[in-house]
């Protein structure tokens, strides 16, 4: 979802970095767009490590939410060029699933906000396994869920994390350039600019 549908890692790393900032912590920019992709639980663990002074995991999500929750936000406003016009002509031929790192609570805000409704057969938050991406298991529950096997399955990703997720379980990948957060592409089996040329690619195939 968060670089592939909408274009929000930037608001979230932007977020982040205010955050720290208002607490009188600086934390370069490259630093936190490592959060690109990850889980919940590798996001807070990475920011209690960055914060220091023996927060737990669950503390800096506490004090992260609670400072950060009059940020308003609509995902409409990210969501990415052609995507909706793609998902119409794909609706026509294949079975298509979200599967996000992020809650179900932030996958729904965003089919909702994007008008993205009745476009997808399946939703599966990372939140719903015990490991999350790189593992491969969140991308084979959904081969399973749509009765597909692997290899029939294209993944379009843009981070390193869900990139790799998706090759491990040996699904064919197209990754979503993107030069702002140095994620490592280069497993990818394509990588495309803009999400016509995704489309013209998958029917190709």
């Amino acid at each position: 979802m968060d670089g592939v549908l909408v274009d929000s890692e930037p608001f979230f790393r932007n977020k982040v970095y205010r955050f720290f900032k208002d607490l009188g912590k600086t934390i370069p920019l490259n630093e936190i767009s490592k959060l690109a992709g990850t889980s919940d639980k590798t996001t807070y663990e990475m920011m209690a490590k960055w914060y220091g002074e023996n927060i737990t995991p669950k503390e800096i999500e506490t004090l992260y939410r609670e400072k950060t929750k009059n940020v308003s936000f609509s995902y409409s406003d990210m969501l990415n060029p052609y995507v909706r016009y793609i998902l119409k002509l794909l609706k026509k031929d294949y079975k298509l699933a979200i599967a996000s790192s992020s809650s179900m609570g932030f996958i729904q805000k965003c089919i909702n906000e994007c008008q993205l409704d009745g476009y997808f057969n399946l939703i599966v938050s990372g939140t719903q396994f015990k490991e999350s991406k790189p593992n491969p298991e969140i991308y084979q529950y959904v081969a399973k869920q749509l009765n597909s096997s692997c290899e029939e399955c294209v993944v379009i990703e843009d981070s390193s994390v869900g990139i790799l997720a998706a090759k491990r379980a040996g699904m064919y990948t197209l990754a979503h350039s993107d030069q702002r957060f140095n994620f490592d592409q280069s497993l990818a089996d394509y990588i495309f600019v803009d999400f016509l040329e995704a489309y013209l690619h998958i029917i190709s195939l």
